[in-house]
């Protein structure tokens, strides 16, 4: 445990010395707020805007849970310019151990940020048990965006292309409740997919046991993939 709270400490540290990093943990705030006081004001004047609520809270979930793994995934470009990774091998702290715990910080700050985000934006409430099971899914964006950019991107420049492009693929699965038959499950491969039909049925008071475990798989299985690929692009070579 010491040598997590060590980890966390020391991302922390990074996180406060570099103020766009900085400025991103505030991006939920935010975000919460303008879910929370602007857009029933909105609702107000524009009726129609209450039959996406659904939508803007998917989005507002995804959204705050995506920005702890975009922090993320920039601390450890850093460290692949400082070559701190490469120095990590001769440290008593595994590779396998240091990714994990840093990986584990970020789903949980994603977790709790998306379910702040579910609980208090005040509009499409799920329901308490619901909101945990939503967010341990979105939470899992964290990892899998953060090992995305960190195992592809060069460099900063590159991390945020490949942060906008990963931002807008999380967003198509949306599509699918606007689509009818099996074309809809075209986009069932990427994981946030399940989260979005978790919420749906949450709201809907459908099952929700298929859609919480299938999703599960699929973000794991999607996350151990990815990792593998760092690993092999970061610490094999």
């Amino acid at each position: 445990m010491s040598k997590i709270l060590t980890l966390v400490y020391g991302d922390l540290r990074q996180v406060f010395r570099d103020s766009t990093l900085l400025s991103f943990l505030f991006v939920p705030v935010v975000l919460l707020l303008f879910i929370r006081l602007f857009v029933p004001f909105l609702t107000e004047k524009f009726p129609v805007i209450a039959e996406y609520h659904p939508f803007i809270m998917m989005f507002g979930g995804m959204q705050t849970a995506i920005m702890f793994g975009f922090v993320t995934s920039f601390i450890i470009l850093d460290e692949k310019d400082e070559n701190v990774l490469q120095a990590i091998r001769v440290l008593p702290v595994s590779p396998f151990y240091f990714m994990l715990s840093r990986l584990l910080f970020a789903t949980f700050f994603s977790s709790l940020g998306a379910w702040l985000t579910i609980s208090f934006g005040g509009i499409a409430y799920p329901g308490a048990v619901n909101t945990i099971l939503l967010s341990v899914q979105y939470g899992l964006t964290a990892p899998f965006i953060a090992l995305i950019i960190a195992t592809y991107a060069g460099n900063k420049v590159e991390g945020m292309a490949f942060f906008k492009g990963v931002d807008l693929v999380l967003l198509l699965p949306m599509a699918s409740f606007f689509l009818t038959g099996i074309v809809k499950y075209a986009f069932a491969i990427i994981p946030v997919y399940w989260t979005y039909a978790l919420y749906d049925s949450s709201l809907k008071g459908g099952q929700i046991t298929l859609q919480f475990f299938v999703g599960l798989c699929v973000y794991l299985i999607v996350i151990a993939g990815l990792f593998l690929q760092f690993k092999k692009r970061v610490f094999d070579r």
